[in-house]
């Protein structure tokens, strides 16, 4: 669905390149000789990396077709996580490079916002607290 310069508002999610973008900034530009045009500062999905681009008026951006769910994580198998969706009970895995050194935070029936393009799992939003439980301490020393 190809669409104008309605798109172009914080928080929507467009194509650029067949890549999904988060739009995070954008200002309309309305110079005194020439083109108006819309500057907006976008950041790729698949590679968090964020970058500015101008977009003329009547250039055609697409809306990127992209998910965000929560979803159950449920167990690690060597480098993939396994999630599953809470309304449909489908499973799906991920690499687990997705979110680097942090998948020592997950625990079993975490519930995870996570983010799906094109049936693959893009981002994954970790809980923002965690509750574990102590397993053993070192004896205190006094004046610790």
């Amino acid at each position: 669905m190809a669409e104008g310069s309605s798109l172009l508002k914080n928080g929507n999610k467009v194509l650029i390149d067949n890549q999904p973008y988060l739009i995070l900034e954008n200002e309309f530009v309305n110079p005194g000789k020439g083109q108006a045009f819309t500057r907006i500062k976008i950041k790729n999905l698949l590679n968090s990396k964020v970058l500015e681009k101008t977009v003329k008026i009547g250039e055609t951006l697409q809306e990127a077709d992209v998910l965000n769910t929560k979803m159950q994580f449920l167990y690690k198998e060597s480098n993939s996580l396994y999630f599953m969706n809470l309304e449909s009970y489908e499973q799906m895995s991920v690499d687990e490079q997705i979110i680097k050194d942090k998948s020592c935070w997950l625990k079993d029936g975490d519930e995870c916002d996570v983010t799906i393009w094109n049936d693959n799992i893009i981002q994954i939003e970790l809980p923002k607290f965690v509750t574990f439980t102590i397993e053993s301490t070192v004896d205190a020393i006094k004046g610790d």
